[in-house]
């Protein structure tokens, strides 16, 4: 029973094998009009062609004659652009020419540098039996070259498909990889207390304050505890931000400093909070999200280490660098509590 299983196998990869190479040679002997859709999602590590700044990409795509040029649309300092667009070619096989992808610095004054670009088969791709096969084709990862280094330059994230032109266009699926619209939401963050604040003054005392921002240009500050001897500042100052959903970074960084009229202020310690996935979360529910004890157990407590007060607030510590062992040392915490609304409600 055994060897009547394998011997059925066998024949049927042997049919297999000789189908796939039977339709080959059908397909290489005869021309075949294609549309050609490459959908390019995003790209990432891109390296620098600016002296002391992140490049400022956009992408030249290009098959036989037909040419893409995106110069209008480059994203300025991002090494990690993101793009969701597809671009349409046609191209008969065999015969095709290849796919080429470009990234491009771009330069106002000096002109445009080459990052690195990528060159796709896309015969390799077409005359696949096994690609062809494939009903969603898969995601694919490129590096980006260039004749300077023999590293790569960035990748980019994209996926091609290929479709003879015989098939009725209504009947090829054209997938909207365009972004989200972006929502605006409203995040409140209270903070309360301290304990265990560094005294930066001779006399033993600090003048606190806390400055929480999640993008450097729109910081906002608490009022200021002055003259706190024993670590312990008291605010209760709730401080409002708007931020759009999605966005690369969602990461809160909170600063305490020791306020000084007559020289720059000098900073107690600081610490970060990646608010990424609670942000995900309230969009996704449309609803409004507070970093509770029950929802950081629930969804948090994997990723990030909170240590909560009470049901709806948490301590956070805050860390500095020590003069004398250069390792980072805490320096007291914060009392927070983080709420986090969609902008409508």
């Amino acid at each position: 029973m055994d060897s009547l299983g394998v011997g059925h196998l066998e024949v049927t990869k042997h049919l297999a094998d000789f189908y796939s190479e039977e339709l080959l040679s059908k397909m290489l002997l005869s021309q075949q009009k294609c549309l050609i859709r490459v959908y390019i999602i995003s790209a990432f590590n891109l390296s620098s062609r600016d002296n002391g700044s992140e490049s400022d990409p956009y992408f030249i795509i290009s098959c036989g004659n037909k040419v893409y040029n995106d110069r209008d649309n480059y994203q300025e300092n991002e090494p990690n652009p993101e793009i969701y667009k597809c671009y349409e070619f046609e191209g008969t096989f065999p015969g095709c020419a290849p796919l080429v992808i470009k990234a491009m610095d771009y330069d106002e004054l000096f002109g445009d540098d080459s990052i690195g670009s990528t060159q796709i088969d896309l015969e390799d791709r077409y005359f696949s039996p096994e690609w062809q096969s494939i009903k969603n084709k898969p995601i694919e990862f490129r590096n980006l070259s260039h004749p300077s280094s023999s590293i790569s330059q960035g990748t980019v994230k994209l996926w091609v498909n290929i479709v003879p032109t015989v098939i009725p266009l209504n009947q090829v699926p054209h997938y909207d990889i365009s972004p989200k619209p972006l929502e605006d939401f409203e995040v409140r963050v209270v903070v309360f207390d301290t304990l265990g604040v560094k005294c930066m003054d001779v006399e033993g005392t600090s003048d606190v304050y806390a400055r929480v921002y999640f993008d450097t240009n729109d910081a906002k500050e608490t009022d200021t505890h002055f003259r706190c001897q024993n670590g312990k500042a008291s605010f209760n100052y709730r401080l409002l931000f708007n931020l759009k959903h999605p966005r690369k970074a969602c990461t809160m960084t909170l600063q305490l400093y020791d306020r000084d009229f007559f020289k720059s202020n000098d900073i107690i310690g600081d610490a970060t909070l990646d608010l990424a996935s609670a942000i995900n979360d309230a969009a996704l529910t449309k609803r409004p999200l507070g970093l509770t004890r029950k929802y950081y157990n629930d969804c948090l407590k994997e990723t990030i280490k909170l240590d909560f007060k009470d049901d709806s607030t948490f301590w956070l510590p805050v860390q500095s660098m020590d003069e004398k062992t250069g390792k980072l040392e805490e320096q007291g915490k914060v009392r927070l509590q983080i709420n986090i609304l969609p902008k409508a409600q």
